[in-house]
């Protein structure tokens, strides 16, 4: 009984610290619910405002958006071999610059660094797209002769595919030509420091591939062997662009299907992929002439039997994009029923100031490293007839039998370009291009189904294809229009953001408009492109009084539509129509959510700010929200983080893009954030949980003394 008795005051403390833990977790709820009061309006003026130093809010960013104005970074590259090839392509940077595109022409390959002449070449470029952020590269010479020379990669895909077959060119079966060197500038190409470039993972000896494969630029080459021929390119590019034959071949497309191999059950009839491109992506947007050879598919009509003399007919008549599928050499087009075109009747050909973008989904057609004589050097070597771009095959290039999804190698690649040409409206040639190998390699096939024995047929199938022409090029697809009506409004602000729509005189909207706008004299100078429905979007600079040219081109548009404008100043402060508190009662544990409603209807609104402070401003904390320079928004949430306890006085303030500033306060602008009860239930707690807790020690320690003499105790009274 003397033992047990000890231990009461120990049962006492432990009561005592549970009944004051009771509160604390009863108050924690009421912690969260207790809420303070305030005060909120809906105001639409402002006075007696507070003397605010408003001097620590962050500087508009006039740099960044003058940079962009002044300091126009260049858009395009025309590599010549030497100075002697300059004058040839000066007129075609004159016409880029002029319609915006700012270009500049390098003849000094040769002084950059690099173990050979392509490494030379590409590091120039790299530079160019570090300090820039260049897109388009037009090599202006032939590959031969090392001219413009071009890079071999290891590419064994015969061997490794268990082919017979041999090049038909002499310059190996191992390694194959490629401009994609030029197009992909973060690869390494030759991280092993062998003397083989872009190989697989499996031939590098550290088990990596050297290829990125993403383009950072898009690639063309004009193969001129000397200034004439050069020459000749240049004048057919700038008379496309300029002032083209106009007529309804440029809304006509050209499918020629040959028959591939008689070996399957149901032949190898390339008709199913002309077919497939023109239900898919081509006859709602152009009129088209279909000629097939059939070993067993017969497509829907219209169309024609592809003869011998059929191709050639047809293709002298002018159409603006042409698809030839079937086989190929260097010399000509055939199929496995006979000849379908050559290069003489290519060199021959009369579709004069037509020229086409031709894709040869065929071997070997475009060999321009080997050889001046190959069909595709032919056609884009007339002077004013013949390609204006010519997509085909450095090397051999492969398909598989029985692809009846046509989603592999020759046919995936050319199903893809015509895609992005059509239904991503990608119509400048080399962009199509590059963007349709990197629609090929995240295509569901590639990342999944492709056969790994069959890995250097695929590389090559992406390194062999390369364009012959200006890649920045833009494509016809219908009669072209002009611009008859300034889109431009006729008040315009300085810095204000200007969203405009782009249409022609045919009320088409312009894709992809390009809008360039200069003033010589001011030295400024910009670029802005418009979206896929013609719209346009984009900031002036600060500066009234600035008369501002302008130049517009884009697809289906006939050379430049030239407007001007003047700006003048906005000499008005923005407006502040309505700040809304929309958090009930808020407390420390809310976040505060405003509406603010601005105008600003010269400039535009750059930033709005809310500023809270306990001692009249004279110290202050801010949440502020704003416009980026692409954005033009007058109506602006904003939230806040959670408020510790204390009286707050808040005001807004806001500015536009000229620094023209309005401060809006109000004496309801105010808010009370009171130090919760639970608060002070925590502190009793704590203190309470010390007391209690010395008392047990003190309670204890004391039983702990007295303990021998009960025990003796006890002791004695059971004797």
């Amino acid at each position: 009984m003397g033992i047990n008795s000890t231990r009461q005051p120990q049962y006492l403390a432990f009561f005592l610290i549970m009944v004051l833990l009771v509160p604390l977790g009863a108050f924690s709820f009421s912690f969260f619910g207790e809420k303070a009061q305030y005060n909120t309006n809906s105001i639409s003026t402002s006075n007696s405002s507070p003397d605010v130093d408003l001097s620590s809010l962050p500087q508009i960013d006039y740099e960044t958006l003058n940079q962009s104005w002044y300091d126009q970074n260049i858009e395009m590259l025309i590599i010549v071999p030497n100075e002697n090839y300059v004058d040839e392509v000066q007129p075609l940077a004159d016409w880029k610059n002029q319609k915006g595109v700012k270009t500049i022409i390098l003849s000094n390959y040769t002084d950059y660094n690099g173990t050979d002449g392509p490494e030379k070449i590409r590091n120039m470029i790299k530079s160019y797209y570090e300090s820039d952020g260049i897109r388009w590269v037009l090599l202006a010479g032939d590959a031969q002769s090392d001219l413009l020379p071009i890079r071999y990669v290891w590419n064994p895909d015969l061997r490794d595919c268990g082919l017979s077959d041999t090049e038909p060119v002499n310059s190996g079966d191992m390694e194959k030509p490629t401009d994609y060197y030029y197009a992909d500038l973060t690869g390494t190409w030759n991280s092993d420091g062998d003397e083989y470039y872009g190989e697989a993972a499996k031939y590098n000896d550290f088990g990596e591939d050297e290829i990125d494969w993403t383009p950072e630029v898009y690639v063309g080459r004009l193969p001129a062997s000397n200034e004439g021929e050069l020459s000749d390119m240049i004048q057919k590019t700038l008379k496309y662009e300029k002032n083209p034959n106009v007529g309804d071949w440029m809304n006509n497309m050209l499918l020629v299907g040959g028959i591939s191999s008689y070996e399957t059950s149901d032949g190898e009839d390339e008709a199913k992929l002309t077919t497939y491109i023109l239900q898919n992506y081509a006859e709602d947007q152009i009129n088209f002439t279909h000629l097939a050879r059939n070993a067993l598919y017969i497509p829907p009509d219209p169309w024609e039997e592809l003869e011998r003399h059929t191709f050639r007919n047809k293709f002298n008549l002018g159409y603006s994009t042409v698809l030839f599928a079937g086989h190929g050499t260097y010399y000509e087009y055939n199929d496995i029923a006979g000849d379908i075109y050559t290069r003489l009747e290519a060199l021959a050909c009369t579709n004069f100031n037509m020229p086409s973008l031709i894709y040869a989904d065929a071997c070997a057609t475009a060999t321009y490293d080997a050889n001046d004589n190959n069909i595709g050097e032919e056609l884009m070597q007339n002077s004013d007839r013949g390609a204006i771009g010519y997509v085909g095959a450095m090397r051999l290039s492969l398909y598989f039998n029985d692809d009846e999804d046509l989603e592999a190698l020759n046919r995936g690649n050319a199903k893809l370009f015509w895609k992005v040409f059509f239904e991503d409206q990608t119509y400048q040639q080399g962009k199509t291009l590059y963007d349709s190998k990197v629609a090929y390699m995240n295509s569901h096939y590639y990342k999944y189904e492709r056969n790994s024995n069959y890995e250097e047929a695929e590389r090559k199938q992406l390194t062999t294809y390369n364009l012959l022409g200006d890649p920045e090029v833009d494509i016809y697809t219908n009669i072209p229009g002009i611009i008859t009506e300034n889109p431009f409004p006729s008040q315009i602000y300085e810095g204000e953001m200007l969203n405009i729509t782009i249409r022609d005189n045919y009320n088409r909207p312009v894709e992809n408009a390009r809008v360039y706008l200069y003033n010589q004299e001011k030295g400024i100078a910009r670029t802005v492109y418009g979206d896929k429905s013609g719209n346009v979007k984009f900031r002036l600079p600060l500066g009234a009084a600035i008369t501002y040219n302008v130049s517009i081109s884009g697809h289906n548009l006939l050379g430049l539509s030239n407007f001007s404008f003047t700006t003048l100043p906005d000499n008005d402060n923005p407006d502040i129509f309505d700040v809304d508190l929309l958090t009930p009662n808020p407390s420390t544990f809310t976040n505060l959510n405003f509406q603010i409603n601005t105008s600003d209807n010269a400039s535009g609104i750059e930033s709005v700010y809310v500023l809270f402070s306990t001692d009249n401003f004279n110290n202050y904390f801010y949440y502020h929200v704003s416009n980026a320079f692409d954005e033009d928004e007058s109506f602006f949430n904003l939230e806040t983080n959670k408020l510790q306890p204390g009286n707050y006085k808040y005001l807004v303030y806001t500015r536009d893009f000229t620094n023209k500033s309005t401060l809006m306060y109000d004496s309801s602008f105010q808010i009370n954030i009171e130090v919760p009860i639970s608060f002070y239930v925590l502190v009793g707690s704590v203190i309470g949980i010390i007391c209690v807790a010395v008392a047990s020690s003190i309670i204890y320690v004391k039983s702990i003394r007295l303990y021998p003499t009960k025990l003796e105790k006890l002791q004695v009274e059971q004797q």
